[in-house]
């Protein structure tokens, strides 16, 4: 048996890099197409239409978007009609009419 002074170095938990699975890199490829996509949108008047793959499910690429719009262009309107998810900064019609809230 050998007793010696430690530190508290060695004690924590050694951090290791993992590579991406596919899933995460399809997500990240995804969000930069997304990202680009917004950085499209000059003015009020510009619209994207977003036409999803046969393999790309509608509720995946929602959320997808809301989480791209929420971080990278607040205020940005989503419409689905379809297949197609449309986006633009001004209104966008036949939505349900969001009304603010009560301060």
């Amino acid at each position: 048996m050998r007793i010696r002074a430690a530190k508290l170095e060695e004690l924590a938990p050694k951090s290791k890099e993992r590579a991406l699975s596919p899933r995460q890199l399809a997500a990240l490829q995804r969000e930069e197409e997304i990202r680009r996509a917004l950085g499209r949108l000059r003015n009020d008047e510009d619209i994207l239409a977003v036409e999803l793959d046969p393999a790309e499910k509608i509720p995946t690429m929602r959320a997808a978007v809301k989480r791209a719009i929420a971080a990278h262009k607040p205020g940005t309107n989503m419409a689905i009609r379809g297949r197609t998810i449309y986006l633009s900064t001004g209104k966008l019609p036949g939505g349900r009419g969001r009304r603010p809230k009560a301060a």
